[in-house]
């Protein structure tokens, strides 16, 4: 039987969330790199620990889509909010989401918005056009934040992602 909290978790944690989240993070990187590029797919698997934690999500929101990465990580830096322990959070978090990350992978293949490159680990985003109807609030500003996220990593190369953010792959 399920507990509330398991039923609450799987409510956050979708699958189905998961893949419009990769699918718009695709969306902004290939719409900001320079020659409409796939993203690397291991960049996709730091997406949901992002935006699917309050604290970091909150302030990817109120980055300026403009700042960019250094700016987002610089926050989690500052004496006046000091939480370095959230940015050192997001690789211990990656690899916990590692199957939600794959199963949203799969289900945004499906639905033909994602597809993965021949011979090589990235992924394209087959749409840009953002979803407009039937879409509550709070998840439009994840999607949101999930096109800023794909926009700041393709303006920093896979390896300065890793170091910015602290994590291996």
């Amino acid at each position: 039987m399920a507990t509330s909290l398991s039923i609450e978790l799987r409510t956050v944690q979708n699958p189905a969330l998961a893949a419009m989240l990769l699918w718009r993070c695709a969306s902004g990187y290939s719409a900001t790199s320079d020659r409409a590029e796939p993203i690397p797919l291991p960049l996709l698997f730091f997406v949901l620990p992002i935006l699917l934690h309050r604290e970091t999500a909150e302030l990817v929101i109120a980055t300026q889509k403009s700042s960019g990465l250094r700016k987002f990580v610089e926050k989690f830096q500052l004496a006046s909010q000091s939480k370095t322990d959230l940015l050192l959070s997001i690789g211990p978090r990656a690899k916990a989401m590692r199957n939600l990350t794959s199963e949203g992978l799969g289900i945004a293949v499906l639905c033909h918005v994602l597809a993965f490159e021949d011979n090589a680990a990235r992924v394209y985003s087959l749409s840009d056009t953002p979803p407009i109807t039937g879409i509550p609030q709070s998840i439009r500003a994840l999607l949101g934040a999930g096109e800023k996220l794909g926009s700041w990593f393709a303006q920093s190369s896979l390896y300065e992602t890793t170091v910015l953010l602290q994590v291996s792959i």
